[in-house]
């Protein structure tokens, strides 16, 4: 499977996206625990300043996008010196990560009470509507920030950028394919994730350019795209022997993604 762009910016866009997807499942399958370590910010003085920073910063990104002066201005509000720009080696990038993994955060928190409330004995909600609600849940997190998100995308996909957002876009994908009830060590644990990868990020893509109320185009993609996963078939196959080793699995989501649009 050639994984050469095509003159579509949005497929130019995508194909630079998951270029760098083998990273989500370099790992192998793994047993998350229900137990998270939840960060307090008071272990070390000098990431308890660098995120008080970045969540000043977020306040300036929708006029100065996610640059080195929205964090110059984060740092102002907080009243200390510009010194502290040599904290981010990435520079405004990393309000945009951060601000990714707080949503991220954020999600599973939802994915976790709605497993606390859920009643002992009661059936869990159908996985193709699970998977429906934790992806529109999760965009519409980001709604604060739409008009820069495409600059957000553009900017996770630079080389030095990819292993931190890769490894943020990992978790997010594991979370909720966990908190769906997945719990498969074989080729499925590879073939389910690299799936809602490609089905996450296009949808995303999609979402960044639509111009219909409430993203109703947006959330009818979504609903398509998902349908079509129960007709995948012979693609399934094809997409397993693309599997024989975890270097493949960035084929494995073109396989899919191309399988999706129909091409």
């Amino acid at each position: 499977v050639s994984t050469q762009s095509t003159g579509d910016p949005t497929t130019q866009c995508f194909s630079r996206v998951v270029q760098n997807y083998s990273s989500l499942c370099r790992n192998g399958p793994n047993q998350k625990t229900m137990v998270r370590t939840v960060q307090t910010h008071n272990s070390e003085k000098g990431e308890d300043v660098k995120y008080d920073i970045l969540e000043a910063s977020l306040k300036h990104v929708n006029n100065h996008g996610w640059s080195e002066t929205a964090l110059k201005l984060g740092i102002k509000d907080m009243g200390l010196s510009e010194a502290c720009l040599s904290m981010f080696n990435l520079g405004g990038v990393e309000i945009a990560l951060h601000y990714d993994k707080t949503l991220n955060e954020e999600l599973e928190d939802m994915m976790a009470q709605q497993q606390d409330d859920r009643l002992p004995g009661s059936e869990p909600p159908p996985i193709a509507h699970f998977l429906k609600d934790a992806i529109k849940t999760r965009l519409e997190l980001q709604l604060p920030y739409y008009d820069h998100w495409a600059e957000a995308l553009s900017l996770v996909i630079e080389p030095k950028v990819v292993p931190r957002a890769s490894n943020q876009f990992a978790h997010l994908i594991d979370d909720i394919w966990f908190y769906a009830g997945d719990k498969s060590t074989d080729i499925n644990w590879y073939t389910r994730r690299a799936t809602i990868a490609a089905l996450y990020r296009m949808t995303e893509l999609f979402m960044i350019q639509d111009e219909s109320p409430d993203f109703a185009e947006t959330w009818a993609f979504l609903d398509r795209r998902l349908a079509e996963l129960d007709n995948m078939g012979e693609n399934r196959l094809e997409l397993e022997k693309e599997l024989n080793n975890v270097g493949d699995i960035t084929k494995a989501v073109f396989i899919i993604a191309r399988n999706m649009l129909g091409r």
